[in-house]
Formats: structure tokens, sequence, C-alpha cells
């Protein structure tokens, strides 16, 4: 009895992972490009408050040189960001989440974006780990340690590094995600096309 039941669940639990990972996949072309979008507006979101952390302790005279290594990296993060959700506007733009077919413009889009995905992930990682270092380093000399705490952080805080190096990793793995999707997505036009050829030149025989 207790045998039947447990297999009865177990035929249950299949059927709906079945059923549900037959979705995902049915629907991959707009989770894919879903995905590209949203992360690239997280990570705008990101770059915006990137510098929130330092921006009233820090300056040109308290901790310059990190002042302004910050701002070079804020800056340079922030056009790539920008780039990043304008590729992924006109992604959406030329129907790359529900055309079956893709055109030139959409595969060059989709590129295009995965590509600048992963350079925006590995600069912010880069300057992350040097900035963070940097910050680190920061003396009581040239900061007053009473001022995090003025300023409401409290003390310092490595946070927006910390998750930044985590955005990074999740970039390039959507970005990965989307360069296998396209590849998928082509091989199959081709493969398409290469069947209708077959079928035509067939019937006109």
């Amino acid at each position: 009895m207790k045998r039947q039941l447990l297999k009865r669940i177990l035929d249950a639990v299949r059927m709906g992972l079945s059923h549900v990972i037959g979705y995902l996949y049915q629907k991959r072309q707009v989770i894919v490009y879903s995905l590209l979008m949203t992360i690239a507006v997280v990570y705008l979101v990101y770059v915006l408050g990137y510098s929130s952390n330092w921006a009233l302790i820090v300056s040109e005279t308290r901790g310059g040189n990190f002042f302004r290594a910050s701002q070079q990296a804020n800056h340079l993060m922030f056009q790539l960001a920008l780039l990043l959700v304008l590729s992924n506007m006109l992604l959406l733009g030329f129907g790359s989440m529900s055309r079956k077919k893709f055109y030139v413009s959409n595969i060059v889009l989709s590129v295009l974006s995965s590509l600048l995905m992963i350079v925006s992930a590995v600069i912010t990682y880069y300057y992350n780990g040097v900035l963070s270092r940097m910050y680190a380093r920061l003396t009581p000399e040239e900061i007053d340690p009473d001022l995090y705490g003025f300023h409401g952080a409290g003390a310092k805080s490595f946070k927006v590094f910390e998750i930044g190096n985590v955005l990074a990793v999740v970039m390039i793995v959507i970005a990965l995600i989307g360069i296998l999707f396209l590849i998928g997505k082509i091989r199959a036009q081709k493969e398409r096309t290469k069947l209708i050829q077959g079928m035509v030149a067939s019937y006109e025989r």
C-alpha cells in the first residue's frame, strides 16, 4: 500500500517535472531574451548606486586616489551599462524575443549584446578587485573613521564589491546561455532551410 502510494507520488512528480521542463524548453527564446534584458537593467541600477557607499565620505581632498579611481571606474561602467540596455532594447525592437526566423540584424544584435555583457562583467570584476584593495588601504589619517557613522554607512562596507562580483558571474553565465541559444537557433534554421529545399526539389521531380 505504502509502496503504491510512493510510486504514485513519484510518478506525479516525474510527470510534473516533465511538463515544466517541456514548457520551459518551448518558451526558451522568450526566457533567454527576457533574462538578457532583465540583467542589463539590473546592471544599470547597480552602476547608478555604485558610489553611494562612499559618495559623502571620500573626495578630492579625502582619499583622493581612491576617489578619482572610483569615479573613472563608475563612468566607464555606466557607459557600458547604457550600451547594454540599448542593445537589448534594440533586440526587443527587432522581435528577437518571439521571431521564429532570425535575420542578420537579430544575429548581430544578439552577439553584440552577449559580448557587451561579458565585457561589462569582466571590467566590473577587475575594477572591484582594484578598488576594494584601495578602499581597504584608506587610513584614518586620510578618512576620519567618524565620517562612516555620520553618513549612515556605520563602518567601511565592501558589500558593493561583493554584490558586483556575484552580478558579474551571473552576467557571464546569462551571456553564455544567450550565445548557446543563438548557435542552436542558427543551426535549426539551417536544417529547416535544407529540409524545405529538399522537399521543393523532391516535388519538382
